[in-house]
Parts: structure tokens; C-alpha cells; sequence
């Protein structure tokens, strides 16, 4: 008989009346199964969710801890899909949710988010502004690196120096910012900044503002290696890049050491080599698995599934700075009555993902959403009038795409989009290509492509990350006027209704304008034997965190166990 697993609800419905409502919930992101199979959450029918199930919210408390009686593993094996090519952030490679579970795990920022918008302490203790253009840190005097250098001011201090020495890096753009900073004594940083910034302290609790060892550099500054000496709970042991990382527990660790002694994340591209290594026993974990395969491991009794409904839809993105037909209003309009996001839904992720609930692709859980889009829905006959009076004139259209749920969308985008007479080509890359091809550059020749936009609980995190020119994660290329201009009021504006008024006016902006169309929301699931804990999820996969992993091989199937 199968075990007992309590449902984590992904019903939208739910999660607009109950989450967006306060400024924050939490619930408990261990073991949980994939939303019930009902009327109700099938892409027919506005997602409400069968009864009994629980929404999850975004959650950044640490996971419980294993037993008493618990048999620990010393070591677990982790398969990741996309690539670790780099562990610096300072290096333009450095970007993928696999990438910064390994920040997390290696290094320490001065802050830690730990609800939408809520902080807490990391290497900083204390932290005070009065104008959010000037920022004191109070640090902790009691940590060490990897090396055995006792942590400084100092090393915040260079830290921002040398990252903003690397522009087009992902820590560059969150040490931009900065005008100035200095050790006011050694554990005491101030920081001021070329303008007021009001979510500077989430900045600096992003791992991409991982805190770095100078003297590592100075050992070796041509080596990207110097990169991965951290205060974190886990060494980097042994890296081969695009294929694994080795760590070793950080038995010094300011925080106690983590109950699993070592960690090897694979990365694994092949979806059937995934399958078989979770099935062998080869591996404990596997992200990003595909429906069927998620499907398959929910019904087998031997393993886990975590699940979590990602803040970050799903999309058919434009290059925002790309040719006529790509900035044509009813080109883009042809392209959202053409499609039928319910059928895409189902072909891309089964029932491990929901349609859009209204016609905005901001995040369900980020601040200030404004509800009530009205949703573009299907109609064939409008679509072709809108592209009858578009420039489009019959050329092909290259839809660039990464990851099988992205693929199976694009594949069926191709289809319905030739219903009306566009003509769709496809090309399909891993991750790291995709990224190298989606950095921010006004005269990239791209076109159109499926991927899921980034989106995060904080709004101005959120715009600056995903809209702001210039940085690397400007997946859409985009650059426009009013929305930088109303980013920047919104870094400057501290009152709550007027905060909310520009994060509106944006929203109404982006609806109008059509950067972007969602197509889905994801369920992320991962895969894991019996007696896995300690992860924390996170609506916003980048948040996810393994620092205190487990492995209790008591509860595992004897052909499991190690």
C-alpha cells in the first residue's frame, strides 16, 4: 500500500486568495506528492484544487533535522540537469539554479533571505540605514575560510572591489551599486552607494554576493579556483567542470558542522541515465525529471517526491530589442491568440504544472501583483487578423529553447503557430547555451524562445534581475523607457502605497505592451530515496538549499542503502 505522503497544493485560486494576501506565510517544504489528479486541476478547468490540500508559500526556514535514532549516510550523490560550469561568481558563466545551490552550499553572504520579504542573519549580525544610501554591517568575529584566514571587513571590502572589476558577471551586477565601501574597524563595514536603494539589503543576501577570499586570488588570479574558497558548511573537494563537484563537509563551520559528511553533484543531461541511476541506487536525488519519470517515482513506494510551484512562469519571450517582427504589436498579438496554453500545459508537464489563471507573467508570489489580466485566450480567426496586419511576411521564425518541458511547449507552439501561417524553426540547446545566448546585447539577432522568466518574491529584485539594461540575466533584451524609469523610482520610493502604485503601473505596461506571453506555471519536483531530508525549497529555485541534507538509510529499502 502506498505511503502515506501529505499533499502540498499548487492550486492558483488558492494561492492568490491565501498568499498574496499577507506579506508572507510558511509551510513545511520537506516530503510531499503531486497534486491530486481531479476536474479541478486539469487544463480544462481554473485550477482551485481538490479539497484538503495545502498551498505551499515561499519558505526559507531552516528543514528539520534528521532523528535521534537516525543511521546517517556519509555521502549522497545529487543529479543535477543543468551544467556547473563555473563556481565564481564573478565569472559571466556563472549563473543556473545548480550553480548557486553550490554557492550556497560553499560560501556566505552578509544576509539571508529568509521570507519574501523578510532577512535574517549570515556573516552579518546587525545591519542599519537611515537613508538606504548609506549601509552599516556589524560581522561575526568568529568565522574562518576554507584556507584558515580569519574573516574580516576587509574581505567584504575587496569582495565588492573585484566584482565590480567583472562586469557582465552575475556578482557584478549586484555590487554595481556601490559608491564606496569600507572597513570602519574590522568588523564593521559601511557601504554607500551611488544612489538610494532600497532593497540593497536583498542584494547583498543573493548568493550571488557570496563574500570571497583575497588572498586565494592573490595565490592564483588566473586560475578560476580562487573562487571556490568559502565560509560555507562545505569545501569544494574536487570540480570537473560540466560533469561534477565533489564536497567535504566544513567540520569548522561558524554554524556546526552539516549531518552528511560529503556531496557529489552530477550533472547528467540524459534523462534515461537519471532514471536508472535513482533506480540503481547510484544517486539519491534527482532534479528535473520529467513528468513521466516524476509520475513513475510518485508510484514507487522506495522514493519521495518534493514538489513546489515555481513564482516563475513559463513563457513565449520576444527579443524586446530584435528585428520588425519582433517588435510588432500585432505580430505578438497573432502569437497569443494562436496558441492554446491549456494543450500546451498538458503536452509540456502533465499534470506537473498549471495554465496561466490570468493574462500576467508576474510572479504569483512576488510583491505588489496586480490581479485580473483579462488571458488572451485562443481564437484562430483573431490571431490571423492580427498578423494579416503585422509585418510579418512569411519568413521563419527561430524559437531558441532548453529543457524537455521547454521543448515539448516549443514543439507544439511550432504546430499551432503554423495553423495561422507563421513558420516556426527550433533550436534546441543545453542550459549554458541557452544562457550564452540570452545575455543581454541590443543587437542580438535572436527572435523567440520558451523559458521560464525569472521572478522573485521581492518586485524590485525581480525588475532589475529580468528588465533592467545592461545586466546579464536580461533574458528578453529588454529596454524600455518608462519600465527602467519606474524601476528606478521604485528603488528610491520607501513608502508601501506608492511602492505598490509603480509596481502596478508596470504591470499595466507589460499586459500592454507584450513582452512576453505566459504558457504555464511549473511544478518543480525532484525525485529522492526514502530517508531523504533536510532541503529547503523555495518557490524561487535559486533559493534552494542543501546545506542540511540527510540521509537516514533506515528508512531506505535494503537495495538502496549504501
Amino acid at each position: 500500500m502506498k505511503k502515506n505522503r501529505r499533499l502540498i497544493a499548487l492550486a492558483l485560486v488558492i494561492i492568490m486568495s491565501m498568499l498574496l494576501a499577507t506579506a508572507c506565510g510558511s509551510t513545511d517544504s520537506g516530503s510531499g506528492t503531486a497534486p491530486a489528479a481531479s476536474p479541478d486541476s486539469s487544463p480544462d478547468a481554473t485550477p482551485s484544487g481538490p479539497s484538503g490540500v495545502e498551498a505551499i508559500s515561499y519558505n526559507l526556514a531552516p528543514p528539520p533535522l534528521p532523528a535521534a535514532d537516525a543511521n546517517l549516510a556519509d555521502h549522497i550523490d545529487i543529479i543535477v540537469d543543468t551544467q556547473i560550469t563555473v563556481l565564481n561568481p564573478t565569472l559571466a558563466g556563472a549563473t543556473g539554479a545548480p550553480v548557486t545551490w553550490a554557492f550556497i552550499l560553499v560560501h556566505d553572504k552578509l544576509l539571508e533571505q529568509v521570507g519574501p520579504t523578510e532577512l535574517g542573519p549570515q556573516l552579518a549580525t546587525s545591519w542599519e540605514t537611515d537613508d538606504y544610501q548609506t549601509f552599516t554591517f556589524h560581522l561575526r568575529d568568529d568565522v574562518y575560510w576554507h584556507n584558515g584566514d580569519h574573516f574580516t571587513a576587509e574581505d567584504v571590502v575587496w569582495t565588492a572591489e573585484i566584482s565590480k572589476e567583472h562586469q557582465g558577471s552575475p556578482a557584478y551586477s549586484r555590487w554595481v551599486w556601490v559608491d564606496t565601501i569600507r572597513a570602519v574597524d574590522t568588523y564593521v563595514l559601511e557601504i554607500v552607494l551611488t544612489e538610494v536603494f532600497i532593497d540593497f539589503f536583498f542584494e547583498v543576501a543573493n548568493p550571488h554576493s557570496s563574500i570571497l577570499n583575497k588572498r586565494a586570488y592573490e595565490l592564483n588570479p588566473d586560475d578560476p579556483s580562487w573562487g571556490y574558497v568559502g565560509t560555507g558548511p562545505y569545501k569544494a573537494a574536487e570540480f570537473e567542470t560540466n560533469n561534477f563537484l565533489r564536497l567535504e563537509r566544513n567540520d569548522d563551520y561558524w554554524g556546526g558542522p552539516s549531518p552528511t559528511r560529503s556531496l557529489t553533484l552530477w550533472t547528467i543531461p540524459e534523462m534515461s541515465t537519471r532514471t536508472v541511476m535513482l533506480q540503481t541506487g547510484s544517486a539519491q536525488i534527482s532534479f528535473s525529471l520529467t513528468p513521466e519519470d516524476l509520475d513513475m517515482f510518485y508510484e514507487d513506494d522506495n522514493f519521495e517526491i518534493f514538489t513546489v510551484l515555481a513564482n516563475a512562469p513559463s513563457v513565449i519571450g520576444f527579443n524586446n530589442q530584435g528585428d520588425s517582427i519582433m517588435m510588432d504589436q500585432n505580430f505578438r498579438l497573432a502569437v497569443a491568440h494562436a496558441i492554446n496554453t491549456a494543450d500546451i500545459t498538458t503536452v509540456s508537464s502533465g499534470r506537473w504544472a498549471f495554465p496561466p489563471f490570468d493574462g500576467s507573467f508576474w510572479g504569483y508570489e512576488t510583491q505588489f501583483r496586480l490581479n485580473g489580466f483579462e488571458k488572451r485566450e485562443q481564437d484562430i480567426e483573431l490571431a490571423k487578423e492580427y498578423l494579416e496586419n503585422s509585418v510579418y511576411n512569411g519568413e521563419t521564425i527561430e524559437i531558441i529553447t532548453s529543457g524537455a518541458a521547454a521543448i515539448r511547449a516549443s514543439e507544439l507552439i511550432q504546430e499551432q503557430l503554423n495553423e495561422i501561417g507563421i513558420n516556426i524553426s527550433i533550436e534546441q540547446t543545453d542550459m549554458a547555451g541557452f544562457t550564452a545566448s540570452h545575455m543581454y546585447d541590443p543587437e542580438s539577432p535572436r527572435q523567440m524562445h520558451v523559458f521560464a522568466i525569472g521572478a522573485q518574491p521581492v518586485a524590485l529584485a525581480t525588475m532589475r534581475t529580468s528588465f533592467f539594461p545592461d545586466i546579464h540575466t536580461n533574458r528578453l533584451n529588454y529596454n524600455d523607457n518608462f519600465v527602467t524609469g519606474r524601476i528606478q523610482e521604485l528603488s528610491s520610493t520607501p513608502e508601501p502605497t506608492a511602492r505598490e502604485a509603480i509596481a502596478h503601473s508596470i504591470q499595466e505596461h507589460f499586459y500592454e505592451t507584450l513582452p512576453a506571453i505566459p504558457i504555464f506555471w511549473r511544478i518543480n519536483g525532484l525525485a529522492a530515496v526514502n530517508g531523504i531530508g533536510g532541503i529547503r525549497l523555495s518557490t524561487n529555485s535559486f533559493d534552494y538549499c542543501m546545506r542540511n541534507i540527510f540521509w537516514d538509510t533506515n528508512a531506505a529499502s535494503e537495495s538502496l542503502r549504501p
